[in-house]
């Protein structure tokens, strides 16, 4: 790309809180200008924009750090890392099965729904991304719960508890349309490794 139409003062700040972050023990504002190879001038705006941001800040000895804000900021989503984990092998089922594949994540007692991978088919049924659904009423939550047997709610039915200990044994779960009124659903899902 033609360096003309990029920030460079952007990425100059970008460098010094790698920099930054590289030095858990903080760093003088000489050692930067000597690691920088820039104007102390440039450089103190510079760290003094990212302590204006939150994204460090200097102690009584005058030594720069990286913040926790700096530290959250760049700290990859974890919903985002299992999704780019599992859907390789959510295509891959969704291509061999013929039916949707769908991740979800157990929040509290309920389950939310991450991603899906659908196979190439007409008829298509998508999960509402982000909604979050009663544990012991969908596939997803069964699996959870034949693994956490402390959330299955007090007022159970026999016959989910009984499909709760079937995932238990065989890791496989199905919907019967408890999740959603109407629509009947008897995809199978799987426990993932």
């Amino acid at each position: 790309m033609d360096s003309k139409h990029l920030a460079t003062s952007l990425f100059k700040s970008l460098d010094v809180l790698t920099l930054l972050s590289a030095n858990p023990e903080g760093m003088p504002i000489a050692e930067i200008v000597e690691e920088m190879e820039l104007p102390r001038s440039s450089l103190i705006r510079m760290l003094d924009s990212l302590a204006h941001y939150g994204l460090i800040s200097r102690d009584e000895s005058r030594r720069y750090f990286v913040t926790q804000k700096f530290r959250d900021w760049r700290r990859p989503d974890a919903d985002e890392q299992l999704i780019d984990q599992y859907r390789p092998l959510m295509r891959r089922i969704a291509t061999e099965v013929g039916e949707m594949a769908v991740l979800g994540r157990l929040r509290g007692r309920r389950i939310q729904h991450l991603h899906y991978e659908e196979p190439n088919i007409r008829v298509r049924v998508i999960p509402p991304i982000g909604r979050k659904f009663t544990t012991h009423k969908m596939a997803m939550g069964k699996l959870a719960l034949s693994q956490r047997s402390d959330l299955i709610p007090k007022n159970c039915p026999k016959e989910t508890l009984e499909e709760i200990t079937d995932a238990a044994e065989t890791g496989v779960a199905w919907n019967r349309a408890e999740s959603e009124e109407g629509i009947p659903n008897h995809v199978p899902q799987a426990i993932m490794p």
